[in-house]
């Protein structure tokens, strides 16, 4: 029997550890939907069922709590083993770990943290780039970017901007179409990615009358989201500092409408009551200060 998905096993066992789907959906930044899929996809590759649907929420079933016992220890081993060789790759005490969403990693920091590494040369960044929220202590981990309402158990949270969203396009087009949406009512005639994420918000911003759901495409990373609007499969709510890069390039393009303001906010997080090293002091310094020019 073929292996399951790795991705499948690490969403189920964050939604065996949480009472609804929902919670589960919160904790991996993820929509209720993406999680339901994903496990779905999971019990078909094993043939058996996990969880048992009840009108309170999703009990595991038999099989569910084996399989979670089991995932759990090995994500664990995994998750030990990756920080302990990249620790120990190079020296610990020029070594700053910072973990971080793999969408923000990849769309947003990444770009410029060769500005960050010329400012200090001394100082090796590791970048540990997880779905999940991590136990910093455990990990002995000195940062983290989250992005949320700034409420973790066991860490300090410092809120570094708050998100903005607004509707993006490929420049070159949707595909099927002859041209690209010119209005907020227009929107509704074509494809919306992710039609959960905050677009009953925005059309209601927009005075847009929308009925819900929508039908769509749905991407369960961010980074995957703009890399299908990008190709052209249909318009995604973009998040301000995910698709600064995109729109600077000329991949997307700004459609019309209002820019909303997300719920959710990105924190620069730290263990509670640790003082941070010189290391972790200068790299804070350094996002406060590109997040605070854009």
């Amino acid at each position: 029997m073929a292996l399951p998905s790795l991705r499948n096993l690490q969403v189920f066992e964050v939604a065996a550890r949480h009472p609804t789907l929902r919670a589960a959906a919160d904790a991996l930044f993820l929509t209720h939907g993406a999680v339901s899929r994903q496990i779905r996809a999971l019990e078909a590759e094993l043939g058996v069922a996990l969880f048992t649907r009840t009108k309170r929420g999703m009990v595991l079933t038999p099989q569910g709590q084996q399989l979670q016992a089991t995932v759990a220890e090995a994500l664990k081993l995994m998750s030990d083993a990756a920080v302990t060789l990249g620790r120990d790759a190079t020296n610990s005490s020029a070594r700053l770990t910072v973990t971080v969403l793999p969408s923000f990693a990849t769309r947003w920091l990444l770009p410029r943290l060769s500005d960050f590494q010329s400012r200090h040369p001394d100082i090796a960044v590791e970048l540990i780039s997880v779905m999940a929220p991590l136990d910093l202590t455990k990990k002995k981990i000195h940062l983290g970017i989250r992005n949320g309402e700034g409420k973790w158990a066991g860490v300090t949270s410092e809120r570094l901007a708050q998100e903005k969203l607004f509707p993006v396009a490929a420049k070159n087009g949707i595909v099927g179409y002859d041209r690209l949406p010119h209005s907020a009512q227009e929107l509704l005639e074509y494809p919306l990615l992710n039609p959960y994420d905050d677009w009953q918000r925005w059309f209601g911003r927009a005075g847009v009358t929308a009925r819900l759901p929508l039908a769509g495409k749905t991407f369960d990373d961010a980074n995957l989201l703009l890399q299908a609007a990008e190709a052209g499969e249909g318009v995604a709510l973009g998040r301000k500092w995910l698709v600064a890069d995109a729109l600077d390039k000329g991949t997307l393009v700004r459609l019309s409408g209002p820019m909303i303001t997300s719920l959710r906010s990105y924190y620069l997080i730290y263990p509670e009551n640790q003082p941070l090293s010189p290391h972790a002091e200068a790299f804070a310094i350094w996002i406060r200060e590109r997040m605070n020019d854009g």
